[in-house]
């Protein structure tokens, strides 16, 4: 890997990492971005006393890779010095890898010492427990004799099965996402007619059996994660972009 390449972990629930496996196989089809306000929160609790002197945030450039640059409604750009206007992207800049974080658990053998190998919650329900007599993995589904599995947050690098390539990094207004975009997240289609290509997007409230929207679908699944009405506070958010590099170390 070259040496100006750098890894950085990113942390992805159960529906997302069914999505980029899927993406793995059909690339450009499932996911293939995403987006957060991870290192974006001054800029999303801009100050008051600058909104109440007209002060406000236009764009973002980025000025160098991964170093970004808040430009104000200024005539020329710039913000009062008590505002820090730098930013610079945690999840790095085109070219880096992300390694993918999800819940997994560690398999043991008989002996209950580790073998190396591990099992996954997304592709694999219940709980794990050793290896089998022909050396596959068992999972009891009961729960007995087992460990639980260990949340995403826990999993060290040597775990991960998926890698991922940055290709694209922009800041932007949450609302901004088009369509497409939104489809690309990994929102789950629940039903699709082949003759029109009309779908019906997974609510992720559970409020309705479906949305006729892929924007409609992803805010969501936005508003699941963050909390009702978080979409709507239209947040400025990283948009990363990736292809998916690798899957349990073997490259596409």
């Amino acid at each position: 890997m070259n040496n100006n390449v750098k890894e950085r972990p990113v942390l992805f629930g159960g529906d997302m990492i069914r999505a980029l496996l899927q993406e793995y196989s059909m690339p450009g089809q499932y996911k293939n971005q995403t987006r957060t306000t991870h290192g974006l929160h001054r800029f999303n609790d801009f100050p008051k006393f600058l909104e109440e002197k007209s002060w406000e945030i236009q764009e973002f450039i980025e000025v160098e890779p991964g170093v970004w640059l808040a430009v104000s409604n200024d005539e020329e750009g710039e913000f009062p010095d008590i505002f820090d206007p730098w930013v610079r992207c945690p999840y790095g800049k085109a070219g880096d890898r992300l390694w993918v974080k999800e819940t997994f658990f560690e398999v043991y053998n008989d002996q209950f010492q580790p073998t190396g190998k591990y099992c996954y919650a997304a592709t694999q329900q219940g709980y794990v427990n050793v290896l089998d007599d022909d050396g596959g993995i068992k999972i009891n589904k009961d729960g007995s004799d087992a460990s639980p599995w260990k949340p995403s947050i826990h999993m060290p690098r040597r775990a991960a099965r998926i890698l991922l390539e940055v290709t694209e990094v922009r800041i932007e207004r949450l609302l901004d996402i088009t369509p497409q975009d939104a489809q690309m997240e990994g929102i789950e289609s629940v039903w699709h007619d082949e003759m029109t290509d009309a779908h019906l997007w997974k609510d992720y409230s559970g409020k309705s059996n479906g949305l006729a929207f892929a924007r409609m679908s992803f805010f969501s699944l936005w508003d699941k994660i963050k909390g009702t009405g978080s979409a709507k506070m239209n947040p400025w958010v990283w948009v990363i972009k990736f292809k998916v590099l690798t899957i349990n170390g073997d490259i596409k």
